[in-house]
């Protein structure tokens, strides 16, 4: 009997152990996934409608351009015409990594011009914009503002205004939603291509919610515009955990970890270090050719860490960016806890950088303007920083503008 009963306390404790974790350690095969993703229902309900139409298609590997032979045959079959592509910063095929230097080039798949928009001037994108018919935007995003796609679906909303414009945006699952909106807003002087939409750091919302938000809330609902929803996803859950597979949006983004290192990492383009562009793990290595100790940053973040994350030493030499071509000495950051605070980590990353390397230690500028000032879009985490003000007294100077945003946000919800 107390053998009997032994093994069954066994049982019944790892079955409870198991079921207890998050949904972040099941990971569902997309076979077995209930998801229906907005490219089966653009091929297969709206597609055929736009018969005869133009459209502007804004799309790259994350979206339905993972495929180009598959739009070139459905397009024609449908009696579609694909009147412009519109370049994001890396390309139609999300892998350049630099922008292009020519507002228009000729696009190698479709025979196409490819209007890079981060080089047209705002009369030019109304002139081509007027020329279309429809406009069909299907990209991954990361749910942040400084993620360029997001400006790239705001420029394109604003030029749709007072013109006959079908607007469709097939939307995805934002790896960060859980976060809510969080961090500051952006001030007019650091308007910027990396930083134009209206929403803090994080916006909170996926692209499909952010252009219902961006369309009530400033333009007035004057854009014809209709979202196609992530059918059967729940708001908070984990794309590993509903089986949604993540497509590279761009070269520096290859992997789900890459993007979520990346909600802290990228705040160190504001500083004198590589964050592993043109390496093999890109926003996951970062460190600099004068990080002579890095286990020593390494120990100082591991009091804050909450073990929801660790360093540990890497060497890397970056092909991209800066220090390319040198051997840089630095970290790797391992995530525990995917919904760790990726604001608290950068800040107190670059608080302790600062402090343990306080000669070699420099915030980089973008022409005359410090480029973390452009990324969180004010001078308020630098001026913290260098003021060594604690993180939880930064937090509060942009608590109640959260708070005010997230409620604000929630009538846009698409996914609850």
């Amino acid at each position: 009997m107390t053998k009997n009963f032994f093994l069954l306390y066994t049982y019944l404790f790892l079955t409870l152990s198991v079921c207890s974790q998050s949904d972040e350690s099941v990971r569902i095969h997309p076979i077995d996934s209930k998801i229906v993703n907005p490219e089966e229902v653009f091929y297969s309900r709206i597609l055929p409608s736009l018969k005869g139409k133009k459209v502007m298609l804004v799309t790259n590997p994350s979206g339905i351009g993972i495929n180009p032979e598959k739009i070139r045959k459905e397009f024609n079959s449908n009696n579609v015409t694909i009147s412009h592509l519109i370049g994001l910063e890396h390309g139609f095929l999300g892998i350049e990594e630099e922008f292009s230097k020519s507002p228009v080039t000729i696009d190698s798949i479709f025979g196409l011009p490819i209007y890079h928009i981060y080089k047209l001037s705002t009369a030019d994108l109304n002139t081509i914009v007027g020329e279309t018919d429809v406009i069909v935007f299907d990209v991954q995003g990361v749910g942040m503002r400084c993620y360029t796609y997001l400006t790239v679906l705001k420029r394109l909303m604003d030029a749709s205004l007072k013109k006959k414009i079908n607007f469709y945006v097939l939307d995805h699952v934002s790896p960060s939603i859980h976060l809510g909106g969080r961090g500051d807003f952006v001030e007019k002087k650091y308007l910027n291509f990396a930083g134009e939409f209206p929403s803090p750091v994080f916006t909170g919302l996926t692209l499909g919610e952010a252009a219902n938000f961006y369309n009530a809330e400033f333009l007035n609902q004057s854009i014809k515009l209709e979202v196609v929803p992530v059918s059967g996803y729940k708001r908070g859950q984990s794309m590993e955990s509903v089986g949604v597979p993540w497509h590279t949006p761009s070269p520096n983004l290859p992997l789900l970890e890459n993007a979520r290192n990346y909600f802290s990492l990228v705040f160190l383009e504001g500083v004198n270090v590589s964050v592993g562009r043109g390496t093999q793990a890109p926003f996951v290595y970062f460190g600099a050719p004068w990080m002579t100790d890095p286990s020593k940053l390494a120990e100082e973040m591991d009091k804050n860490s909450n073990k929801d994350y660790y360093f540990t030493v890497v060497y890397f030499k970056p092909t991209f960016g800066p220090h390319t071509g040198k051997i840089c000495k630095g970290l790797r950051l391992n995530l525990i806890n995917v919904k760790y605070d990726p604001i608290k980590l950068a800040y107190n990353l670059i608080s302790s950088m600062k402090k343990i390397y306080p000669k070699e230690f420099k915030w980089t500028r973008w022409s005359t303007v410090y480029s973390i000032d452009y990324l969180w879009g004010n001078t308020k985490f630098r001026d913290s920083i260098d003021k060594s003000i604690e993180y939880d007294s930064f937090n509060l100077t942009y608590k109640s503008k959260e708070e005010e945003y997230n409620q604000k946000i929630k009538k846009y919800w698409l996914y609850k």
